[in-house]
C-alpha cells in the first residue's frame, strides 16, 4: 500500500509538467545574462565637419554652435528612447533643436578620436550629420 501511495504521488508530480517550486513568475536565474540598451545618461559631446558643427549636453541644456551660425541652446528635456536610438527634442525661441544618436562605431574623418554614436542633428530642415560620444570617454582620449 505505502508502495502505491509514492507511485500515486510521483505520477501526480509528473503530471505537472513543471518542477516543484517552478513559477513563470520566477526570475531568472543570477547568472542569466542581462540585456539593457544604450546609456544615454550623462553629458555628451556631438561633432560634426563639412560643415564644422558641435553640439554639448549637459543636464540642463543642449546646445548647437557653428562657425557661421549664432549659437542654439534649448532646454534639454531628457533623452527619448527610440528603439536603440536615444533623441534629445528642444525648442530655443522659435527653432526647433533635435539632437538623435545611434550606437556603432564612428570616425569624425579628421583626428584619430573614437566615438560610440553616430550623430545626427536637425535645426530648422537642415540636417548635420557627424559622431558622438560621452564627454568623459572624450576627456580621456588624445586631443586631435
Amino acid at each position: 500500500m505505502r508502495h502505491a501511495l509514492l507511485i500515486a504521488a510521483a505520477l501526480m508530480l509528473a503530471a505537472c509538467g513543471a518542477p516543484m517550486g517552478a513559477s513563470e513568475n520566477a526570475p531568472p536565474p543570477a547568472d542569466a545574462p542581462i540585456t539593457v540598451g544604450p546609456d544615454y545618461s550623462g553629458d555628451f559631446d556631438a561633432i560634426g565637419t563639412e560643415p564644422f558643427w558641435a553640439v554639448k549636453v549637459r543636464a540642463d541644456s543642449f546646445t548647437l554652435t557653428r562657425p557661421d551660425a549664432p549659437e542654439v541652446t534649448a532646454a534639454n528635456p531628457g533623452v527619448r528612447a527610440d528603439g536603440e536610438q536615444g533623441v534629445w527634442d528642444g525648442t530655443a525661441g522659435e527653432q526647433r533643436l533635435v539632437l538623435r544618436l545611434t550606437p556603432g562605431e564612428c570616425t569624425d574623418g579628421m583626428s584619430e578620436r573614437r566615438y560610440g554614436y553616430a550623430a545626427e542633428v536637425w535645426i530648422d530642415g537642415e540636417t548635420l550629420r557627424g559622431c558622438a560620444a560621452k564627454t568623459a570617454a572624450l576627456a580621456a582620449q588624445p586631443r586631435p
